[in-house]
Formats: structure tokens, sequence, C-alpha cells
């Protein structure tokens, strides 16, 4: 007996030992994404010097694919080509295979992706494939490439030996084309500084870009994909705050009501889906990625401010209820993203065929004709939206049907029989701060939110901050954090915990955010311009908003902000300076970088202060909340009665709060 058992635990051992044919130099490393790949016949290396050398001893190029967990394109080029033992032998005899992971290296991405634009003059995405000499330097960019030619774009089977002949026979010509590339990305970051002289017709002259290319059909900007764009919209409502431009407020709620009814919503579960891939907003990519609602869940917090309108407030539950349930751990950590796919089906999780929905409806007691209104609310019907019979909801009226409460709880009970998409569980530390930022201003609709906000933050300073006060990056959840801190991750951190201080007026906030600034200053700054990391690898932080706000953006807002809570005029300097580094960019294209825009309009028409006594501030924070003008901070003092500054004088005092209030208006 004893001998049988023996033989069936050697079997099991074998069959344990021999179920991954294949395992690269990426088996050690804690990202989901390059675990993914680890088992690839592509001998893939982690970014860094064991790939580096292997380049230089053996005289390759390096092959640089950058991705993500939950991309969905990068699954399908993993499972087209790198899965595929033909495609993998000719990349390993070619080059030095290399996977990094977008999320833990964005300053490397975001380099590679301006080479990608510069060369290509679009904006790229993921995966993102870009082809590097021995000595780093890049000569060839693309995104997703086919394992063979097709519909125009020559697939990897062809290039990839094409590309490694020319390097092993040819290589002047590839030196030349790398220098030169390497000669533009130095003129870019070398823009010259001058001084911001721009005046305050900037901002309606972007409203006026901005309604060039928005979609009066089906609301948002551009044609297809579209991407929520919170950083525009958020542009939007301050203008209109400041200046009463209506067509800026009429964009900026046409896009959130658009998008709330849209397929970019989760209509059953909240919460909202990355972007979508046609212009009328049905189809979206399925990742829920946390920054994507971390973002827009305080637009619409001001866009129910601003109207009082329910469905804006019930948008901001559902959404942060639906995070809460995936993303957030026991802690109040919240995991990155989650994938598009589930059991290989993009958006499988999400969608409906009608025959399933009807018969679910109609089994719980639903009427024949409520169930067909309630289905043709949500776009599902027989002939499907999304992929032959399969329909995606999304709202087609206003009016909510009869029992469509009930409906929705039955419909999301079908999912429960499916397997949710995966979930990255790693936590970003620039991406919980926006998170826990939204749940600081959705406290206005619940205090419970405050709760949740404060718990968090203790939760991610506790894990993602070293003894010193210097911020990790990111880590998998359970593990402990090592990446060093990246811009992004102190321009979000200084951002949520000034957010705070305003909520709460507790001072530690607000010490947590000068402590961080200096340090940041320390880090990253030189002489105007910012590095996006300490690493060694020289990425400067640019103005773009692309899927998320600017981090360098964030930070000059945040510059703004501190001197004039601490009347630093040295943080006044540093912001000035930065935006003169960028003034050419705001001058040629203020439309094309909101948040730096946003910046440069708080720079030149003043933040204003109103200092009080902490009881005073509470007491009158209802009222405060009724003060137009956009640029405004709460700061403790010891004083009976009120006084408004700017940063250069104090220019209304006293008890009477509308006094002081009409005095900020008139401002």
């Amino acid at each position: 007996m004893m001998r049988y058992f023996i033989l069936s635990l050697v079997f099991i051992l074998e069959l344990l030992a021999n179920k991954y044919t294949y395992t690269n130099q990426l088996i050690d490393e804690p990202s989901p994404y390059l675990q993914q790949h680890a088992h690839n016949p592509v001998n893939w290396y982690p970014w860094g010097e064991e790939a580096f050398e292997k380049a230089k001893r053996e005289h390759k190029p390096i092959f640089l694919s950058i991705g993500y967990s939950t991309c969905h394109w990068c699954h399908v080029m993993a499972h087209e080509s790198f899965e595929d033992p033909k495609i993998a032998e000719i990349i390993n005899r070619w080059f030095v295979p290399v996977k990094v992971d977008r999320e833990e290296m964005p300053h490397l991405d975001k380099y590679y992706q301006k080479i990608f634009t510069l060369l290509h003059h679009r904006s790229g995405g993921w995966p993102l494939t870009i082809f590097l000499t021995e000595d780093l330097k890049p000569f060839f960019a693309a995104t997703y490439i086919p394992p063979i030619t097709s519909y125009g774009v020559e697939g990897l089977e062809t290039l990839l030996p094409k590309i490694g002949t020319l390097y092993r026979n040819n290589r002047e010509k590839i030196e030349r084309k790398a220098n030169a590339i390497e000669a533009l990305m130095k003129r870019v970051h070398n823009i010259p500084s001058k001084p911001i002289d721009v005046n305050l017709t900037i901002a309606d002259q972007a409203v006026e870009l901005m309604a060039e290319y928005y979609d009066n059909i089906y609301k948002g900007f551009g044609n297809r994909p579209k991407f929520p764009e919170s950083s525009r919209l958020r542009l939007l409502f301050d203008i209109y705050a400041l200046n009463g431009n209506r067509k800026a407020k009429q964009m900026a709620l046409e896009t959130l009501d658009a998008m709330q009814r849209s397929g970019l919503y989760d209509q059953i579960d909240g919460a909202f889906f990355r972007y979508c891939v046609d212009r009328t907003w049905k189809m979206p990519h399925f990742e829920k990625m946390l920054y994507t609602n971390a973002e827009l869940i305080p637009l619409y917090v001001k866009a129910y401010k601003l109207t009082k309108k329910e469905r804006y407030r019930e948008v901001v539950k559902e959404t942060v209820s639906e995070i809460n349930r995936r993303f957030r751990t026991s802690e109040g950590l919240y995991f990155s993203a989650s994938d598009a796919d589930s059991d290989h089906q993009e958006g499988g999780y999400f969608i409906y065929r009608y025959d399933e929905a009807f018969s679910a409806l109609v089994n719980s007691g639903f009427s024949k004709e409520d169930a067909n209104q309630i289905l043709k609310f949500l776009d599902i019907s027989e002939d499907g939206n999304f992929d032959t019979e399969f329909a995606h909801p999304r709202r087609v009226d206003e009016v909510e049907p009869k029992g469509f409460k009930k409906a929705k709880k039955i419909l999301k009970e079908l999912r429960t029989k499916r397997t949710y998409p995966f979930i990255d569980k790693k936590i970003i530390t620039a991406w919980n701060a926006m998170m826990i930022k939204a749940l600081f201003k959705a406290s206005f609709l619940d205090e419970k939110y405050l709760n949740s906000a404060k718990n968090s933050y203790i939760s991610l300073k506790k894990l993602m901050q070293k003894d010193d006060g210097t911020l990790y990056h990111q880590v998998l959840y359970g593990n402990k954090p090592v990446q060093e801190g990246l811009l992004e991750d102190y321009s979000f951190m200084i951002d949520v915990a000034l957010t705070a201080y305003q909520t709460t007026l507790d001072e530690n906030y607000l010490q947590d955010a000068n402590r961080w600034m200096k340090l940041a200053l320390k880090i990253f700054y030189r002489d105007g311009r910012w590095l996006l990391g300490s690493d060694g690898f020289e990425s400067y932080a640019d103005l773009q908003d692309n899927y998320y706000t600017s981090a360098l953006s964030v930070m000059i807002n945040n510059l703004l902000d501190l001197a004039l809570l601490e009347s630093s005029l040295s943080y006044e300097s540093i912001a000035k300076k930065t935006l003169d580094a960028n003034a050419l960019l705001l001058e040629k294209e203020p439309d094309a970088y909101p948040e730096s825009l946003r910046a440069y309009i708080r720079f030149k028409r003043g933040v204003i202060g109103i200092k009080s006594n902490y009881k005073m501030l509470q007491d009158s924070a209802e009222k405060i909340e009724t003060i137009h003008y956009p640029f405004l901070l709460k700061k403790v003092e010891k004083l009976d009665g009120f006084i408004a500054c700017d940063m250069r004088a104090c220019f209304a005092f006293g008890k009477d709060f509308e006094s002081i209030k009409n005095k900020i208006e008139k401002h």
C-alpha cells in the first residue's frame, strides 16, 4: 500500500513539475503582470542590469514590451505571440526581451510613450513595443503588433528578423536613427523658459478651443475612442465658477450626464470603465481602474452641489460602493484595477443575453410587459448591442421604469454565477491617494465617507511611508514595499493631505503636506523642471493629463496652496518657475493641458485664504460652500473673527461672514 502511495506521490510531483513547459527570469518578480509572462517561451528579463549586460555581451538589441495586468490588448498580444514557441524563438534569437509593468515604472513608460508620440504624431497605449540598442537608445516604437502581417501592419514573424538582421549588418544606420531620436527628446525636454505673461482671457480661449472638438451629439470630446478626461471637466467647472462662462458649464454637465447613462458606467453594479471604443459611449473597454473612478467621484459631487440633481448623488454612492466591494482591503487600502476579460471573454462578466435576462425578471415576478420595458430601458434586446446576441447595459432614457431598482438586484444576482475578472492587487501610493481624496470629497454627501477616508489615509501612511518621511511607490498586497516613491506619489499624497486639511481642519494633515513637499523638492526638483523618478532613469515630468491628471500639474497646484497656507513666497516662486518652464506650451495650446492651465489661472487670479479660529470655520462650513470663487482655502488661526487674504495682502476683516463673502466675490 505504501508503495502505491509513494508512486502516486511521485506521479503528482512530476505533474506539478511539468505544469509549465517554460520558465523565464520573471519568475521571482512580485508584479502580477510580470508573473503572467513568467512561463512564456520568450526568455523575458525584468528591466535591470542583467538584461542590459546580456545585450552588450551578445551585441543584441533589446525588445522592450510595456503593459499591465488588466490590459486587454496586452493579453491578446501575449496569447497570439508571446505564448507561441515559433514567435518566441525569433524574439530570443535576435533580441534580449525585457518586460515592464507600467504601473511599477510609470516614469519609464511615460518616457517611451513620448517617443512613440514623437515618431508617430499620435498618442500611444498598451502594449507598448520599443526596440532599443544595446546602449539603451530607442530606435523603433509601436503598440500592439500582430504575429503575422495583417490589415497593412507587418507582423512579428517578418518584422523581427528584418530588424535583427539590420542591427547585425548595418548597425550604423540604426545608431543614426537612435541618435536622432535622442536629440529630439533632448529638445523636447529643453523648451526655453519664459515668464508667464498671458492674461486671463486664456480661460475663455480654452473653452472656445474645446468647443471646436466637443461632440454636440453624443457629448464628451473628440470622436473615438472616448475617455472621461476628468482634468478637462474640472477646468471647465472652475472657469464657470470664476467668470460664469455658460458654455463651460454646459459641456461639463452634458458630458457627466452622457457618461453616467452610457456603457462607460456599469449600470448594474456601479463604477466606471476605463474608456469607450466608440463615439456614442456604448462600448467600453471593460477594465475598471482605481484612478478613473477616483478622479470622477469628485466631479459628480461637484455636479450635485451645482444642480442638486439626485442622479449625481446616486452615481457617487454606487461608485464608492462598488470600488469598496471589489478593491478595498480590510485595512482600507485599494487595489489598482480589474481586468476586462472573464474566462477569456472580453466583458463576459458584464454583458447579458436577452433571453437570460428576460427569464430572470419574469421568474422573479415581473410581468412580461414590465420585463420588456426594463430591458428596453437598458438596451438589452434580442439582437444584442455588443457581440451577436450579447448586450451591454446602458440607459436609453432619463426616467427609470417601474420596478427598476428591484430588476437591478435580479440582474446583479445573475452575475454571481459568473467569474469576476482578475483583480491586480498592487497597492499604488498615488492611486490610493486619489481614491482617499475622492472619499473626503464625497463626505459632503454622506458623513460615513469621512471616517473611511481618515482610516484609509492612516493605513496608507503606515504602509507606504518610511521612518524618514519618504514614500514608497507600490507593493503587491501582503508584501513589504521596497520601490522608492515617484513624483506622482508625492504629488497625490500632498494633494490628499491638503484636501483632508480643508475637510477636517486638522493641522496634522497640513504638516504631512509640508513634509512631503520639502522631500519632493529635494528629490525631484531641478531648477524649474521635475524628474518623474529618482532611480537614475532621466525622465522629466510634463503637463499632459494622459490617463489621469499630470503629476507635475498637481504639484504646481500643491505649491500654490501651500504658498498661501504657509505664507511661503518660496513655494510661490517655485510654482511660477515651473509654469515659466512650460509657458510656451500653455500659450500655444491652452486647452491641451487642462490641469496646468487651471494651475496658471489660479496663480494669475490668486488663491484666497479665509482665516479664523477652528470653531468659527467649522460653524461656517456650509456658508463657505456658497462662495462662488473657486480658488478658496480655509486656514485655522487664533482669530476672533474672519480675515480674507491672498498672497500679497489681507483685504477683508470682521465677524460678519456675509461682508467677508461679498468682498471675496468682488476681489
